[in-house]
């Protein structure tokens, strides 16, 4: 009877060491899992900083593209750049309208996240912005 005994605590610490592998192994996947998210997030972050950055600068030209990079104190980098994608003419003597486009990149940890603003100028440069159009260059995987 003795010997029996022993079987069953055996077996019972031998389930009960299968079920706490399988809760800690699935522990760890999940905060992998949130790590990659709050990365990929931080990213996204990076590269609207980069664009707030680019309308703050102001500094668009119709000959020269803008360019600049920065770090986020949370973590993260960006690289922004505003280049003239198109420009119109009014053939009625209105004002010329300047077509620009803002492509940020941003980086935290392994992630990384790419974005594009779109503004219109209407007149003389550097003008005021208007915002035409926003998009996710590179979506998440």
């Amino acid at each position: 009877m003795r010997g029996g005994v022993l079987v069953i605590a055996l077996v019972m610490l031998a389930a009960g060491m299968t079920v706490a592998f399988a809760v800690a192994t699935s522990a760890a996947l999940e905060l992998a899992m949130a790590e990659r998210t709050g990365a990929r997030l931080r990213a996204v972050e990076a590269a609207e900083a980069g664009i707030a950055a680019a309308l703050r600068a102001g500094a668009w030209s119709a000959a020269t593209p803008w360019s600049a990079s920065g770090d986020l104190p949370e973590g993260g980098r960006w690289h922004a750049r505003v280049a003239l994608a198109a420009s119109r003419l009014d053939p009625m003597g209105g004002p010329v309208e300047w077509l620009f486009e803002i492509t940020s990149r941003g980086a935290a940890g392994s992630a990384r996240a790419e974005l594009a603003q779109g503004f219109r100028v209407l007149g003389p440069l550097p003008g005021v912005p208007e915002l035409t159009h926003w998009r996710l260059l590179d979506p998440p995987p």
